[in-house]
């Protein structure tokens, strides 16, 4: 006889509470997905581009402006005060 996998693990039963909470997730999981259609996607679309077109105005030209996602620490970050103080007690030693 096959025992069930919560058996061999020794998981104890989900509580009553447990098992509303996941239907209720469930249950709005169902609803959103079938709020997802075509036509939704449409409509998200469309709002997407006037918001897009709205905010034009304030875009910056990128053609312009030069900048790249890694510097190659060209340019690093300032130091912590508390580092530029253990350096500081690190020159002072030697």
């Amino acid at each position: 006889m096959k025992r069930s996998t919560r058996e061999e693990k020794k998981i104890a039963e989900e509580s009553e509470k447990t098992r509303k909470a996941r239907e209720k997730l469930r249950k709005r999981m169902m609803a959103i997905e079938k709020e997802i259609t075509v036509q939704a996607l449409k409509q998200k679309n469309m709002e997407i581009h006037r918001w897009i077109a709205r905010h034009a105005p304030q875009r910056v030209v990128l053609r312009t402006k030069t900048f790249s996602l890694f510097d190659e620490n060209k340019n690093t970050a300032a130091s912590s005060s508390k580092i530029v103080k253990v350096a500081q007690q690190l020159q002072a030693r030697n």
